[in-house]
């Protein structure tokens, strides 16, 4: 099956039924949507693109709705869209809108608006659909726990079975839907096919004009993480009431802290289902917020179809609710990674994934996630390694030492915190830019320039007195 297969026959279906509300407000139906991703094929087709080749297509920027279009039409004719991460040497064309760095070593091509045009109504036939359900329909990137990008394909058939095990898993969407996760990552992907599958409507925006989007369009859903979530409900007004149509928020990539979804079931929606998956599993498991509570970590109920164990450092299984490295197997987990050479030993093994997860399962089938195997941050769903972090402001003139960790904030989301020893004062704004060049949106929210730090007998950076240093300085 190809996953753009049930949009058309949406179009078909209900032609005039709307798809996506985009952020200007304006209406797309299926059946311009179905041409929109017809028009972008034949734009395709002139770049002498074959069946199985790879573009590379970052789904993400002030107008998210193009990239998708371009994405579902390379999936429609059967080219392999790619995290516009991926290596050079792995593209044979990188789709770029206008305005961004080209990367080198590959073949750049513009795009705009214009490619989703579609000709006069009943001018242009139907775009012939590629058929075969395994072929590689995006490769998506993911840093998981080592902070370097592995890449994971995946298949027409994998998305499906992916879309329908969430479907079988948490019931169907609500008609009306925000995703506020990144589409071009497995979660929202498959969020968005969701809605799409079932004859929804998808409404484009962004945090900050979140809750007003809800109100306008009578939004009834959406998927959201939880650093996004703080930003929706810190806009709104000390006497806000939850929208009326908004009946459940999707939250996963990491924990709720419970103040936070105290302030949401009071200001924004009472209905909070968290949710726990990966690149590499699709969804793992999900559930009410409100049933998780009292068990440290929870993260859902494990899907139908789906394994998880807790096992001990020599892979024996522990005893439910007991602690351990957590692993995964079920139909929806890929066997590898694209590169291997860029995956930690022992990932994939005997059938199972290990995620670097540190939880437990109860009899019942509820998951929870206690900590890391490693000390990687997860920043609100952002991970990253305190190395990549230290590495940055170690290069920074003067810079003598430097730990990278992360702090709690007052809603109890995560944020990414380092501190710092230098002989001299380091100007605020020369660390600042450099994490921001090179770090993005792993980059520290706060960089403490400290006399030394704190160690113990054998030398090892007391990270907890840190955090707790930092905890007392928070604004």
């Amino acid at each position: 099956m190809n996953i753009t297969d049930p949009i058309r026959h949406r179009a078909r279906l209900r032609p005039t039924a709307v798809a996506v509300i985009r952020a200007d407000d304006t209406a797309v139906t299926y059946r311009d949507l179905d041409q929109m991703i017809d028009a972008a094929t034949a734009r395709v087709a002139g770049l002498g693109l074959r069946i199985g080749q790879v573009a590379g297509l970052t789904m993400a920027g002030p107008d998210e709705f193009l990239p998708l279009v371009l994405a579902l039409a390379l999936a429609r004719v059967g080219i392999t869209s790619a995290d516009a991460a991926l290596p050079a040497d792995r593209l044979d064309v990188c789709l770029l809108p206008e305005g961004t760095a080209a990367p080198d070593g590959v073949r750049c091509v513009r795009f705009d608006a214009s490619w989703i045009q579609p000709a006069p109504r009943g001018n242009a036939p139907a775009q012939p659909m590629h058929p075969d359900g395994s072929a590689i329909c995006r490769i998506f990137a993911s840093s998981g726990t080592t902070g370097t990008p592995k890449f994971t394909a995946i298949s027409h058939d994998l998305i499906a079975r992916r879309v329908f095990s969430n479907g079988l898993s948490m019931g169907p969407p609500e008609p009306i839907h925000i995703c506020a996760v990144g589409f071009g990552i497995t979660w929202g992907f498959c969020s968005v096919l969701r809605t799409f599958w079932n004859g929804g409507t998808l409404v484009l925006t962004n945090p900050a004009q979140a809750v007003a989007a809800i109100r306008r369009h009578q939004v009834n859903s959406m998927v959201i993480a939880p650093v996004s979530l703080r930003a929706v409900v810190s806009a709104l007004p000390g006497d806000s009431v939850p929208p009326p149509s908004l009946r459940s928020i999707e939250v996963g990539g990491s924990l709720l802290p419970p103040r936070l979804h105290e302030l949401v079931r009071q200001t924004l929606c009472g209905s909070v289902v968290s949710y726990f998956g990966s690149t590499e599993t699709g969804g793992i498991a999900s559930g009410p917020w409100t049933a998780l509570q009292g068990i440290e970590g929870a993260v859902g109920i494990v899907h139908a179809g789906v394994e998880v164990q807790a096992v001990d450092a020599d892979d024996r299984l522990l005893p439910h609710g007991t602690a351990g490295v957590l692993r995964i197997r079920g139909a929806n987990t890929v066997t590898g990674y694209l590169d291997e050479a860029v995956a930690p030993t022992g990932i994939f093994r005997r059938g199972w994934f290990y995620p670097g997860d540190v939880g437990a399962v109860t009899a019942d089938g509820i998951v929870s996630v206690t900590g890391r195997v490693s000390d990687f941050i997860n920043a609100g769903g952002v991970k990253i390694s305190p190395k990549v972090v230290e590495d940055v402001l170690l290069a920074v003139p003067d810079v003598t030492e430097a730990v990278a960790f992360g702090v709690p904030d007052r809603m109890g989301v995560v944020q990414i915190w380092a501190a710092i020893v230098a002989p001299v004062t380091i100007p605020h704004a020369v660390l600042t830019a450099a994490c921001r060049e090179n770090l993005g949106r792993r980059a520290p929210k706060f960089v403490l320039q400290i006399r030394e730090l704190p160690r113990n007998a054998n030398g090892k950076v007391l990270r907890d007195e840190l955090v707790a240093f930092a905890t007392a300085q928070q604004p």
